[in-house]
């Protein structure tokens, strides 16, 4: 399938005029500045020939009438969007501060989903939300100035971006929303306030100190007496303590520079003391080397680990590579079968076991000489893939190895009647 690229995003735009979100420090109010007329500016000119360019995402505008602007929202693609075989629908991220995380975040799921043969992660969408007025749109109540705008921002979310996404890219309603430190604090207000939103929610160091700590106050009652039954949140924490304070002793300190971690162990306490009530699937992390700008990094890797730490396939399929175990094709099968019924239970959607990735396990059953089970798995890309020449190839030449050339004719024919280009002597 081919779907509709509007602007590349180039790195080296990126590169040039800088990407940061502007974090501001956790007692500043301060409003990060715009980004999006920067960027436009800038990218034309440093546009180079499409072979000396790497693009990862595009740039998409839409006028919010519930926001009354234009915003911008920059899109990353799996490359497997435009492969023939590509799965019909994506989970989504929506990612906040997208300026300052779209690099970080792209690149995580891209190298968990796909280099090296990883599939510690699916394959995703992301949405990065970049900046116009964040102290307006990531806080949730009013205290001076522009802020308190949480509410239509997420009414945003809801009824124009989100809408407009999945009407323009396979993107499924599977969807993860990561926010850091005044994002952090607004991923908590959504799963408070809109739980049916997202599946899973990343607060990355939170803002929890904001407004005499009025959404901690809600979020701890929410979940006493709510059901959180389907829904994860995973908490990264920073090390923003002064010297001399520690973990064991923070609980219990009054100084207003450690305010802001206080706020979030309270709400880690409460989150895990409420877990019979809420059934909220929680965990959380203190990085004690990182500071609240380091964090973000290293905790959406661990985020995306353990939010997807049930998409990787069973190692009991690896495990018949061993020449010391029969070749048992049936089994082989029900366990990629019954992994990806699961993985289709958990989307909310049919997953069919990627093209790819099967054809990569036959071939390695056919080097580890068990030619049943590589049979079994060509046959199956074969039956969920008919219509594309590469499943009837795969499936050809393993019947060339076989010696089985009638059976290769058949599948070479089907091949090149799909449009490949192979001459069969």
């Amino acid at each position: 399938m081919q779907y509709r690229k509007p602007g590349s995003l180039v790195l080296l735009a990126c590169l040039l005029i800088g990407c940061g979100s502007e974090e501001p420090a956790v007692t500043d109010t301060q409003a990060a500045s715009p980004q999006s007329a920067t960027l436009s500016a800038v990218a034309p000119a440093v546009a180079a020939p499409v072979s000396n360019t790497i693009n990862i995402g595009v740039i998409e505008r839409i006028e919010s009438a519930i926001l009354g602007e234009e915003r911008e929202l920059w899109i990353y693609l799996p490359e497997s969007v435009d492969d023939p075989a590509n799965i019909a629908q994506y989970p989504v991220v929506y990612l906040l501060d997208g300026q300052g995380h779209f690099h970080s975040v792209t690149g995580l799921i891209q190298q968990l989903s796909s280099v090296n043969g990883n599939t510690k992660s699916p394959q995703m969408i992301v949405v990065g939300i970049p900046n116009t007025d964040r102290m307006r749109d990531l806080t949730p109540t009013h205290t001076e100035g522009t802020t308190g705008g949480g509410t239509a921002f997420l009414d945003f979310l809801e009824q124009e971006v989100i809408p407009h996404v999945e009407a323009s890219y396979p993107a499924s309603q599977y969807r993860t929303f990561i926010g850091h430190s005044l994002g952090g604090l607004m991923a908590i207000e959504a799963l408070i306030e809109r739980p049916e939103l997202f599946a899973n929610y990343v607060a990355i160091d939170p803002s929890l100190w904001w407004d005499d700590r009025a959404i901690l106050h809600k979020a701890e009652a929410a979940l006493q007496d709510r059901d959180f039954t389907g829904k994860s949140l995973f908490v990264g924490i920073a090390d923003t303590m002064r010297d001399g304070i520690t973990l064991d002793n923070v609980r219990e300190d009054t100084n207003p520079q450690t305010n802001h971690i206080r706020s979030i162990l309270q709400f880690v306490d409460s989150a895990e003391a409420s877990f019979a009530n809420n059934k909220l699937s929680f965990a959380s992390k203190y990085y004690e080397n990182d500071n609240h700008g380091s964090v973000p990094l290293i905790a959406e890797y661990d985020a995306l680990r353990w939010q997807f730490d049930w998409y990787s396939p069973s190692a009991a399929i690896s495990d018949h590579y061993n020449p010391a175990l029969p070749d048992a094709p049936d089994e082989v099968v029900r366990l990629v079968e019954e992994h990806y019924a699961t993985l289709s239970q958990r989307f909310g959607y049919e997953f069919t076991p990627p093209f790819g990735w099967v054809n990569a396990r036959a071939n390695d059953f056919v080097f580890s000489e068990k030619p049943e089970s590589a049979r079994a798995l060509y046959l199956m890309n074969v039956a969920n893939y008919s219509d594309d020449g590469r499943a009837h190839a795969a499936l050809a030449d393993y019947f060339v190895g076989a010696g089985d050339e009638a059976s290769a004719r058949i599948h070479f024919g089907h091949a090149v009647g799909l449009g490949m280009d192979i001459d069969i002597e």
